[in-house]
């Protein structure tokens, strides 16, 4: 009789635990579901402050928590070829490259870098701007950024790699910039 009262509280035990873990299990999934969990990727148009663009996020993890960003300028307006002037280009960069990491469940974190440039034969860098922000989704296919853009000299790069140099004050510190982005639709 002992065996037996003693293989029955096993099995009690034993479905005890296994409902725990199947209630602990359902109540993390009805937490995560309460959030909205956003990812890094695909294709998408931005607008703000006179410029339009495309930009391409390529994830780097397979939850899209980290991802490579390929910025195309399409147009800019009046004070952005004010800026470029001011360090004597005449075009800013087609491609601005960078990454992002999500920080929230809801918001990233990125960087981008895009030159100022003198037409030419060879062309001549004559800015340097590092673009760093947040993107807070709004939605699946939709984001608004907020970010600063910190424009230094060419100069500002003694050794010719493309960042300006560990320690250099930027000319130009623009902050509160604002944009909105929308992913390109599936057809």
């Amino acid at each position: 009789m002992k065996i037996i009262a003693i293989g029955r509280k096993r099995i009690v035990l034993a479905t005890a635990g296994l409902l725990a873990l199947v209630l602990a299990v359902a109540g993390l999934s009805l937490a995560w579901a309460g959030h909205q969990h956003y990812q890094l990727g695909g294709g998408w148009i931005g607008s703000g402050g006179g410029m339009v663009w495309n930009c391409v996020q390529v994830p780097l993890d397979p939850e899209g928590k980290k991802a490579a960003i390929q910025v195309h300028t399409v147009s800019y307006g009046a004070d952005m070829a004010g800026l470029l002037a001011a360090f004597g280009a005449d075009s800013l960069s087609a491609t601005h490259v960078g990454e992002a990491e999500m920080i929230s469940g809801d918001t990233g974190k990125w960087t981008l870098v895009a030159y100022g440039v003198k037409q030419g034969n060879p062309p001549e860098l004559r800015l340097i701007n590092v673009m760093t922000g947040t993107a807070t989704f709004t939605g699946v296919d939709r984001y608004n950024m907020k970010f600063t853009m910190a424009v230094y000299p060419a100069a500002a790069d003694d050794d010719k790699d493309g960042f300006p140099d560990p320690g250099t004050t930027p000319a130009v510190t623009l902050t509160n910039l604002t944009a909105s982005v929308k992913r390109v639709p599936v057809p």
